[in-house]
């Protein structure tokens, strides 16, 4: 999928939302992207359109990284 189609889809989405929803949206939106094959690099070429949607990103990039640190820890384990 194209990031600006992203873009646009989270811009049209994002007007119709209440304030007080946009953070859980916003992490769903971010979810179901990743859970339909989009990479890290095209989520973050979507920095900076809405804050909300950076603070998800930066949750999913930052989780990613911690699962991958205990998938190497636990590996040692074995």
């Amino acid at each position: 999928m194209k990031d600006d189609l992203i873009a646009d889809l989270w811009g049209v989405v994002v007007e119709h939302i209440p304030e007080k929803q946009r953070k859980d949206v916003a992490s769903d939106f971010v979810n179901t992207l990743l859970d339909h094959g989009v990479k890290d690099s095209v989520l973050e070429s979507l920095m900076g359109i809405d804050a909300y949607l950076d603070t998800a990103i930066e949750y999913s990039i930052d989780s990613d990284d911690i699962e991958e640190y205990d998938d190497d820890y636990n590996s040692d384990d074995d």
